[in-house]
């Protein structure tokens, strides 16, 4: 059995569970760029790590769940192979802007934007008050 992967690194922006790593949807065959917050299969809004899931995307494809690396999403899992749909539907209303969000208080596209900002300053320590 492959070694536990670690979680989608944080973001107070993500809204994904935090305690898995989530399989993220790409676009013609290409992921978005590491560090980036972008929606993952089981619907939630995850950091994409560094490196590839090659030995989870793998095991999917051939239909091998029982080599599926522990740490997984399984909601993912269970998206990916269709014993579920996505989620959807609207759980909230942006506080930024103001439409329907399915990420509960901040829409997609605002947890991007905010992510964005937030990204390049994660390390920073906090000013002292």
């Amino acid at each position: 059995m492959p070694d536990r992967l670690t979680p989608n690194p944080y973001s107070p922006y993500a809204d994904a569970h935090s305690g898995y790593r989530h399989l993220v949807v790409g676009f013609l065959g290409a992921l978005p760029p590491a560090g980036s917050l972008a929606v993952a299969a089981c619907g939630g809004m995850a950091v994409v790590p560094d490196g590839r899931l090659s030995d989870a995307t793998d095991a999917l494809s051939r239909g091998s769940l029982n080599d599926l690396p522990p740490g997984l999403c399984p909601l993912c899992v269970a998206v990916a192979t269709g014993e579920r749909d996505e989620p959807s539907g609207v759980r909230g209303i942006c506080r930024e802007c103001g439409t329907g969000s399915s990420h509960f208080d901040l829409c997609a596209v605002c947890r991007q934007e905010l992510h964005d900002e937030w990204w390049p300053t994660r390390d920073k320590e906090a000013p002292d008050e």
